[in-house]
């Protein structure tokens, strides 16, 4: 290898052992709250009688394209896209939605018995801004029902996300906006008045709004241009271009929202990031200093499916960034507290680490030091936060026993090695109880 080649390849390894901008590293406590987060996330799935779903992290490219909506933000700036060795376009997923109604779609089992529930969680891509709670790789856990169009099931999901964020502790810190599209009568009239609105502010709209201005006139109502967000404070409301049946509909949402005790703002200005919304959007929203505000978010996209190749068929999700969600929850790490076994001499080894086996066989987080005297052993112990230390020497083997140091009374007992486990259990439950 040249001297020229060799420095270029020392450059580029050293720039390769760094984290790429916009991810990051998950360990320690971080993992065991970002777990956490998802046993809450599938314990209220089951309990809602969701299934779970896992999607491929790539599609190609047209399954994001054509149904998130050229004007969107994430398919014209955010997309990680690709070209694969056969000149296929592949597109890292940026969202869950489109990926499971593809899923839904292709997959003709799960079309036949309606509604399907979904339940999803992985890692997301968007080349965004990396901030406080997002990142350019972030996770989500994600929630569908395919094929229910009555306003119960709007409300269901609604329940369904107050509950997560219950058991998350961050629930009463969170405001629940809401809007309606309306129907499909509604929402073209309101582009249209929308389009005329805009049409005479066009010199004063950004650059993104001009363009979707022409594509999707909705989409100008989520810019984030200051610009932009004060030429929508005069804009027309949604609300004034209801049908009957959807002004029916959003009352009745409300309405029963209020009798489960789920406190609602109407932001008539909600229309969500993607052309794909139909009808009920939603977002619990809270301030969060030196990120977005919105925690939790979704809506009904009762057209998606017809538009991707399937059969008109009705649908309502939502989604939630898991590393925003810890961001906020009062979650607390859980503790590991393992029995470490030790031994006094290289002749209880072999025995040690048989008895380090049989524990973890039953389910005990068992840690054993290879290597190491015994004083190094017991400091290890400590350093791991052990509750228990069973200890064999050359006594403890002649005799058939184990001695038992409970960290937690500071008290040592001598216990047959056959009735070792029954008394850690027994421990363990007396702690329980």
């Amino acid at each position: 290898m040249g001297d020229r080649n060799k420095s270029k390849f020392i450059l580029m390894s050293n720039h390769k052992l760094q984290p790429v901008r916009g991810t990051k590293d998950l360990f320690g406590d971080d993992v065991k709250i970002f777990n956490a987060i998802i046993n809450i996330a599938t314990k209220c799935a089951s309990t809602y009688g969701f299934n779970e779903l896992q999607t491929p992290i790539f599609e190609f490219s047209e399954v994001f394209e054509r149904n998130l909506g050229e004007a969107s933000d994430i398919v014209s700036k955010e997309v990680y896209k690709f070209a694969d060795r056969g000149d296929n376009f592949l597109t890292l997923r940026p969202e869950f939605t489109a990926g499971v109604v593809r899923a839904f779609i292709s997959n003709g089992e799960l079309q036949q018995i309606l509604p399907q529930k979904f339940f999803s969680y992985g890692p997301i891509f968007r080349y965004d801004r990396p901030q406080k709670g997002r990142q350019r790789q972030f996770h989500q856990i994600n929630f569908e029902v395919l094929g229910e169009e009555n306003f119960y099931a709007d409300v269901e999901m609604i329940l369904l996300a107050a509950a997560i964020l219950k058991d998350c502790g961050v629930l009463e810190q969170t405001t629940l906006e809401i809007n309606s599209l309306g129907c499909a009568q509604t929402k073209m009239r309101y582009e249209e008045a929308l389009k005329e609105y805009f049409t005479q502010h066009q010199a004063q709209l950004s650059a993104d709004s001009k363009v979707r201005l022409e594509k999707n006139p909705l989409r100008i109502l989520d810019s984030k241009d200051a610009g932009d967000i004060e030429l929508c404070e005069e804009a027309p409301l949604i609300q004034n271009f209801f049908s009957d049946e959807a002004k029916n509909r959003f009352d009745s949402i409300l309405e029963l929202l209020t009798k489960f005790g789920i406190k609602t703002k109407v932001n008539p200005r909600l229309v969500r990031g993607l052309d794909y919304y139909t009808s009920t959007v939603f977002e619990f929203t809270m301030p969060v200093e030196g990120a977005q505000n919105t925690v939790l978010a979704g809506g009904r996209y009762d057209e998606l499916i017809e538009k991707m190749g399937g059969k008109k068929v009705p649908a309502i999700g939502f989604a939630a960034g898991i590393e925003r969600l810890m961001l906020l929850t009062k979650i607390a790490a859980k503790k590991s507290q393992p029995i470490t076994v030790t031994y006094i001499a290289e002749e209880q080894k072999s025995s040690a680490f048989e008895l380090a086996q049989r524990l973890r066989n039953k389910g005990f987080e068992a840690e054993f030091i290879f290597d190491g005297n015994f004083k190094k052993q017991m400091k290890k112990s400590n350093q791991n936060n052990s509750r228990f230390v069973l200890i064999l020497g050359e006594d403890e083997i002649k005799n058939g026993e184990v001695m038992v140091k409970d960290f937690e009374n500071s008290s040592e007992q001598k216990v047959k090695q056959e009735l070792v486990l029954a008394y850690i259990e027994g421990k363990y439950n007396s702690v329980r109880l």
